[in-house]
């Protein structure tokens, strides 16, 4: 599935967060009722998307045991998608940067690292184009790994202003193992988690209102986890937020 489309998991987060901004936005009382009835749309096709993703591991698990079945209804879930974000009044709509732009605000090169895996690729189902590039790096004895990550998620981006997530909702847990917790670092508001026993950290952050930026890391502690974002160009991404928009 992943080769024809980002993963059912990661579009998933972007609805929900999509959602979650869709109902903290402001405006006239028919325009508020129109993105309260989007947003109970995206919520609902977040979770068919997500069973139906898990019906396709399953599937895919049992030599592709009723697989088709689940890919049907992960395309009727992705119009869902298309529907609900069609119908917010007055949303805006861009047309996702080309994944080989996108591959200029990731890292080259990192000290220490060997340069792996770089990819790329843009998407359209349904209505809802999301375009991505990633570019990973590992040590070479594999004792540490990192990738970065950028998505455009395109169609699903201006019209609902997806920092509004993390800028509107607190998170806040430990474990004995680690944490999960929002933050703010040069003003803009970031979702990290970590654990303690495989000294894996992650780091989510929305450039723009528009650019999902992800860093995955195996082997640091998570501060250094934290200065692997200085390593993306953020600026330009900053840059490109208005680009693509459709009128």
């Amino acid at each position: 599935m992943s080769q024809f489309f980002v993963s059912p998991t990661r579009l998933s987060s972007l609805v929900v967060i999509a959602a979650a901004a869709l109902l903290s936005a402001c405006g006239p009382s028919a325009e508020q009722v129109a993105r309260e009835e989007a947003m109970k749309k995206l919520e609902q096709a977040a979770k068919e998307m997500e069973a139906a993703g898990k019906r396709m591991e399953s599937g895919a698990a049992k030599g592709g045991q009723d697989l088709g079945a689940a890919v049907g209804d992960m395309m009727k879930a992705l119009g869902g998608v298309a529907g609900a974000a069609s119908g917010a009044a007055g949303a805006a709509s861009y047309e996702p940067i080309d994944f080989r732009k996108l591959k200029e605000a990731l890292p080259q090169e990192l000290d220490g690292f060997e340069k792996g895996e770089s990819s790329g690729e843009k998407n359209n189902a349904f209505g809802i184009s999301v375009s991505e590039a990633k570019q990973s790096f590992r040590t070479a004895d594999g004792s540490k790994s990192v990738r970065f990550e950028v998505t455009d998620p395109g169609s699903l981006a201006g019209p609902f202003a997806l920092a509004n997530m993390w800028m509107n909702i607190e998170v806040d847990k430990e474990t004995g193992d680690g944490y999960e917790k929002t933050s703010t670092v040069g003003g803009r508001k970031l979702h990290e988690k970590w654990s303690k026993s495989g000294q894996h950290g992650s780091i989510q952050m929305v450039v723009g209102n528009r650019f999902m930026v992800d860093v995955d890391a195996h082997g640091f502690e998570m501060e250094q986890v934290k200065a692997l974002l200085s390593k993306l160009d953020v600026a330009m991404l900053e840059r490109m937020k208005a680009d693509g928009k459709k009128s």
